[in-house]
């Protein structure tokens, strides 16, 4: 996984990884202490948090429609963007519909990068090493998991729920170059192709 082409792969999934971490968990785990930054009540977060939950298992529903449909980092680049929009936006929303609607958005676009790289990543590496290689990159989404919810923390008491959005736009703004810029199409090729 050292040596090229599959030393770029590596570590543009490592670093993938890392940051779609931030968004994934920042807003999943966060959900109810950021409704009541926002000044909902803690009854009605948990409200909110638990419509906004049943959400996630209809992302890779939806994957059963899309998947194979589109190029997967086409995909991913654009629930990284919808992720952004609807973040920013949902730390300036008061309404509880569309503080709703926007968690919901939110929670859809988490699950399809989710269930998007899981297969993309995959098909990166050919079978020789394909084992160890996703381990290893997704072995950084784990290791960032351990400081997301300290830096979200942080970032929330310093900077408000704006600040956690902003904080976490930056995170799928990376996401979106690293896979935009640097990954390889993979849509109808074959594993020999793309590990080529």
């Amino acid at each position: 996984m050292w040596v090229p082409p599959y030393r770029s792969r590596t570590l543009m999934m490592a670093i993938f990884n890392i940051f779609q971490t931030v968004g994934f968990y920042g807003f999943a785990n966060w959900v109810p202490t950021l409704l009541i930054k926002q000044g909902i009540t803690i009854t009605t977060s948990l409200m909110y948090s638990s419509v906004i939950a049943l959400a996630a298992p209809i992302g890779p529903v939806i994957g059963l429609f899309i998947g194979d449909r589109f190029e997967r980092k086409t995909v991913i680049v654009v629930m990284a963007a919808v992720n952004i929009v609807c973040g920013l936006w949902f730390s300036q929303a008061s309404g509880a519909v569309l503080l709703v609607s926007l968690g919901v958005c939110l929670t859809l676009a988490g699950n399809i990068i989710s269930y998007s790289y899981h297969a993309y990543q995959t098909e990166l590496f050919p079978t020789s090493i394909r084992a160890r290689a996703v381990g290893f990159v997704y072995s950084w989404s784990r290791f960032s998991a351990i400081f997301t919810a300290f830096l979200i923390a942080a970032v929330l008491k310093h900077f408000g729920t704006t600040g956690v959005f902003v904080f976490i736009a930056g995170a799928m703004l990376i996401v979106m170059l690293t896979i935009g810029l640097m990954g390889p199409r993979t849509k109808g090729l074959e594993l020999e192709k793309i590990s080529r």
